[in-house]
This record gives C-alpha cells, structure tokens and sequence, in this order.
C-alpha cells in the first residue's frame, strides 16, 4: 500500500486514521453548521470547530454536491474561490487545505493562492486535472464517477456496454461498476481513491452504498489509500431510523468499521467525535507487515476472494483466481458420528482440516477446498448446507 504525502502529513497504512474537517463556502450547501461566506466567520469556524477539534485535512467545498441544483460553471466557482483563499488567509491553525472542485483551472488556481490538496469530486472528468495534480506535487482524492463533469458520482448511470463491453456489464454489480469508475483516466502516485458514498443519481439505492461499504477492503486492491465520506449518510441513518441531526452515533460505528477495513481518511462535519471513532478503529484494525530487503514482502488484507481478485488484477496476474487464497472455518451441527466420519473421509483428498467432537464438526480450508469438499458430499444433508454456507 502506497503511502501519500500530503503538504507533510502522511497517509497510508503505517499511519494514524486521518480527518477531513468541512468548510462549505456555498449557500446552497444542505449541512448549515458548516456553511460559511464570511472570510473571518468561516477562519473562526476552521480554527475552533474544525483544527481545534483534531482535523488533520480541511476540505473547502465550493458548491453543493446536491444532484437536484445546477452545476457550477468554472468561472462561477472561481468567484467564490476568493472567499476560500480569505478564510484560508485568516486561519491561525494548522492543517492540510483541500479545494472541492471538478476543474483543474479552478484547481490551479486554489494550488497557486496557497491549497495544499485537491478533492476532485468528478474523478477526474477534466482531463487537466491529474497533470496540474502532478505539476504541483500534490495529494489529490478522486471520487468514482464518470468522465462527464455535470454527473458526479452517478456511476450506474454509465453507458458501461460501451465503455467496457456488454458480456462485462452482464456479470458487474454497482460495486464492480464503482471500481471501475475509479480506474477511468487513471491515478497520479498520490491519489486518493472515494468510492463515492451519497446519493449522487437517482438510480442509485441505499444498498448499493451498503455493498460498497460491506466490499470496501476491496477498494485496497488500487494499491492507493483510500477516503470515505460517509458522515451522516441516509444508508447509514436508515437502518437506525434516524434523522440527520440524530445521525451521529450511526456515522461513527461506521467510521470504527470504515478504518478496519481499510480506509485511510474519513470527511466530516463532526471532527472531535469521530476521530475518537477513528482512534478505536485504528486501534484494531490488521493492515500486515511490509518487509524491505531485496524482496519486498507485504502482508494484504484480505477476507474475500473479491478482495484477492484486485490485488491480483492490480499486479497483472490473471483474473478470477482469488479463491485458493481464502481461508474459511465453518461449524457443522446436527451431525452424527458416522456422519463425522463421512466428512473425515470426504476431506482427505481435499485439503480441507476436519475436527470432529460430540456436537459436530469445525471444517477449514481455502474457497476452492471447501467448494471441493461440498462436491464430495453431494447428495448429503452435510454437503447441502456447506455448499449453502460458501455461497453465503
């Protein structure tokens, strides 16, 4: 996993879960807490609310992200750029600064007046963007989304068929369609991968941001660290129920889960508490070990095949091998002893590990060895429900 330096601050595996504070200099912007178009309001904001509460990185957004208002244009957004570059001025703390932007002129401009950081919310979309990222050495965070600069984020709404081909648009799911999203125009060497939680189209359905948070290990397979945005989000507050301004506790069980499955920055509007969610999250969270030498060995984090598939992807192995790479236990119940001994005996041309005692069985292996050992057992009530387990 590649560490990125942003302006000083590093972010990657063998570091601190890092937070991205909000500032939004758009009136439009739907959380009034952190809209400000007052240079010395929003430096006083920054300081206190966002800096002062552990804020690592802090993002100034231009414009609203809601899908239902009109696109900024270029020029538009450099007119309220001038409020960002004041506030930015004024600010006593220190911290990484991010501009928000689809454009890379209007990038170029915030890196000139001082930013440090870039979050294309358009991943990519303008094709300057990763080359003025490059010229000045920078960070920047792509979020998945088409190459089309009014669309943010609304990667089912692809016209995938001919951007891939239609035998893959027959076996992708959202979460394959999000992960491909990213791979559009390609990264710089310190990209930022955000796979783009929220409702960015009106295809787009609470559970498809739940696969992609349940799949997020995948999102390691880049190679690159990886930001979520994920603050008080409705597919987060929906299974509790909750309005926004009761959402807090839901977004920050989710950034504890967020951080152990690999993400590397969390933006928000609530910095103190979920740094404290990050904290924990970090605390417990497996990454591996990396061991320099003249072969470099890291440990990966994987639980899923899928998540073995775009590692290997990514290091130009052949695809849909990931399964001999994964471990899994299962218990079997109800068992009798000749029926343990069937499953010993069906094991041992396998590679699967069977322990028998009086009230059942615990069989482990890879996907592929488990899969093999169903096979065995085919036409057995044993068999059955170990085929029903692996495919989940």
């Amino acid at each position: 996993m590649r560490t990125v330096d942003a302006a000083g601050l590093a972010i990657g595996d063998e570091q601190p879960p890092r937070i991205m504070g909000v500032l939004n200099v758009s009136k439009e912007s739907p959380y009034d807490p952190s809209v400000y178009d007052e240079p010395d309001e929003a430096a006083a904001y920054v300081d206190e609310e966002l800096i002062g509460e552990g804020a690592h990185i802090v993002d100034v957004g231009l414009e609203s992200a809601n899908k239902r208002l009109d696109v900024l244009s270029a020029e538009q957004e450099l007119d309220r750029l001038d409020t960002a570059i004041e506030t930015l001025q004024s600010v006593g703390g220190d911290a990484v600064f991010s501009i928000e932007t689809r454009y890379a002129e209007v990038a170029e401009a915030a890196l000139d007046a001082g930013f440090d950081m870039v979050n294309d919310i358009c991943g990519f979309a303008d094709p300057e963007m990763p080359e003025v990222c490059r010229e000045y050495d920078v960070a920047v965070g792509k979020m998945a989304s088409p190459p089309d600069l009014e669309r943010p984020g609304a990667v089912d709404d692809v016209d995938w068929a001919t951007a891939r081909s239609p035998d893959w648009v027959q076996q992708a799911d959202y979460v394959d369609r999000v992960y491909e999203a990213l791979k559009q125009h390609g990264m710089t060497d310190k990209t930022i991968v955000d796979p783009a939680f929220g409702g960015w189209s009106e295809r787009k359905t609470l559970e498809d941001d739940r696969a992609t948070f349940r799949r997020l290990r995948e999102f390691r397979g880049f190679g690159q660290p990886i930001l979520v945005s994920i603050n008080r989000k409705n597919f987060l507050r929906s299974l509790a129920d909750r309005s926004t301004e009761a959402a807090l506790p839901v977004s920050l069980a989710a950034t504890s889960m967020a951080i152990e499955r690999g993400a590397h920055v969390v933006r928000t509007h609530d910095v103190a508490e979920t740094l404290d969610a990050a904290k924990i999250g970090g605390a417990f969270a497996e990454r591996g070990r990396t061991i320099e030498g003249d072969v470099t060995v890291s440990e990966l984090d994987v639980r899923s095949a899928g998540d073995v598939a775009r590692h290997l992807e990514r290091i130009g192995a052949s695809e849909g091998e990931g399964e001999p790479f994964v471990g899994r236990v299962f218990e079997l119940s109800g068992l009798d002893p000749s029926g343990v001994d069937e499953l010993v005996t069906a094991a041992a041309d396998t590679g699967v590990v069977v322990r028998g005692g009086s009230d059942g069985a615990l069989v482990g292996g890879s996907l592929a060895e488990l899969s093999a050992l169903a096979g065995a057992l085919e036409g057995t009530s044993a068999g059955a429900a170990l085929t029903r387990a692996i495919e989940g």
